[in-house]
């Protein structure tokens, strides 16, 4: 189970966010129309598009109903988020290079997907 901290819940949220701007967008609302009909700040609205903001149930809910979509649409499928392809096979590509590049690879993929660096 992922920790509020954990990278993979601030994908998550982004990727709520993207959705429910897209949702916005498709029902030709401004942030500010948004956000008027649900009561809130424009910079909040800004700030769960963006991934900022984690939105309490119920707003995620009315802002569902006010956009006229279902929540499945809202949210991202977890299977996908999951997985990376290109990277799933990254030890075997990286078998016939020299050690100071795994060394380099496996540090940078530690950095950019949040997590501790591991030895191969």
């Amino acid at each position: 189970m992922p920790q509020p901290d954990d990278p993979q819940v601030d994908r998550f949220y982004v990727s709520v966010g993207d959705r429910i701007r897209g949702a916005r967008s498709a029902a030709r609302l401004t942030q500010a129309q948004l956000a008027t009909s649900l009561g809130l700040a424009r910079s909040s609205i800004a700030n769960i598009e963006s991934g900022r903001q984690r939105l309490p149930l119920h707003v995620f809910a009315l802002i569902s109903e006010t956009l006229n979509v279902n929540v499945a649409e809202l949210l991202p499928d977890l299977r996908e988020e999951q997985s990376t392809p290109e990277l799933s096979n990254i030890s075997e590509r990286l078998h016939d290079a020299d050690e100071s590049s795994r060394d380099f690879v496996n540090s940078a993929l530690a950095q950019l997907i949040g997590h501790p660096e591991s030895k191969e």
